[in-house]
């Protein structure tokens, strides 16, 4: 969050399709209805319009629009709160900035600031606290491009961006900062569709069902009670999916032997751990880049609209400066 010296908030929203991320917070996206009934544990749970919901507990089913129901409103409303919570502000007006895919981005912009737009005054209550807001601008950015945007001074020559997303990975082309669009695109695998086939091979050959969750635990490289025959299953089936994605790179014209490559998003932690280090590539690990990036774009928007400085307090990532890191 970047608090303006006019008393606005900017809360940039990475809403994934596992995980929701702000520039400081990352929850589940599952939301689940619970109408009238108070939950019986404060965690997790949100009142708006006289309804109670979960909202966090659980990953939510894919869906090819996040915008035909309200959940990605409610979605919304955690992610605000969580980043308010923190700077202790119950009453805000909101600057949102969010995303979509690059390859939806000129498409569906229109759509998902008119979504925002329809319900500006969200009064409700996150974990029993009570929070009244008001968002009174919308900004969308694409994804991938967002997440390198805070350094993109820094990147001198061509670079490909390779946000590895829980549904899609979205590519992006850079030739001296800026997006080279008919190089620009959007793949539709990644690491949901990457644990449901290593979730098939561990059925097949263990007759185990084992949860995502245990399984981006192997990946990530943290603790993990599976047995050892499993974990190396997983190991194996992602160092061959992390294979096929760099095969599909170069197949479609990515000249990955020789291009500065920079991986982000929640994938770039597989890439890291599962493929061969080469010299030009790094991989970027913050899950919250682009929600972070989000933020970045739109004060740099109202910086140039309003002639705003820097408000160098108050912001979750005020060590960007112009760019540069």
């Amino acid at each position: 969050m970047i608090k303006l010296v006019n008393g606005q908030c900017i809360i940039g929203f990475d809403n994934g399709y596992q995980f929701g991320k702000t520039a400081r917070a990352l929850f589940d996206n599952g939301v689940h209805a619970m109408g009238k009934v108070e939950p019986s544990v404060m965690e997790h749970s949100l009142r708006y319009g006289r309804k109670y919901y979960k909202v966090g507990e659980g990953r939510a089913a894919i869906t090819e629009d996040k915008i035909s129901d309200e959940d990605a409103r409610l979605l919304t409303m955690a992610a605000a709160a969580k980043e308010l919570s923190a700077e202790g502000i119950r009453k805000a007006e909101i600057i949102l900035a969010v995303g979509l895919p690059f390859s939806d981005y000129g498409r569906e912009k229109g759509h998902l600031l008119e979504y925002y737009r329809q319900k500006p005054a969200l009064r409700f209550e996150f974990e029993g606290v009570r929070y009244d807001m008001e968002i009174s601008r919308v900004f969308a950015f694409p994804q991938c491009y967002s997440a390198v945007a805070p350094r993109l001074g820094n990147m001198k020559g061509d670079y490909l961006v390779v946000d590895v997303g829980s549904k899609t990975t979205d590519v992006v082309y850079l030739e001296r900062g800026i997006p080279v669009e008919r190089k620009c695109i959007t793949i539709e695998k990644a690491m949901i569709k990457w644990m449901r086939q290593i979730q098939g091979s561990l059925q097949v050959q263990y007759g185990k069902d084992i949860p995502e969750g245990e399984i981006l635990k192997v990946i990530l490289k943290k603790e993990s009670f599976l047995p050892r025959a499993c974990a190396d299953l997983v190991r194996r089936g992602i160092r061959e999916q992390v294979h096929m994605l760099e095969l599909e790179l170069e197949e479609r014209g990515y000249r990955l032997d020789y291009l500065n490559v920079i991986y982000v998003g929640g994938g770039a932690a597989a890439v890291k751990h599962f493929s061969e280090p080469r010299p030009n590539v790094a991989c970027d690990c913050d899950i919250h880049a682009n929600a972070k990036g989000y933020e970045y774009l739109a004060y740099q928007i109202l910086r140039k609209q309003g002639g705003m400085t820097w408000p160098g307090t108050g912001s979750s990532h005020s060590g960007f400066r112009n760019g540069k890191p």
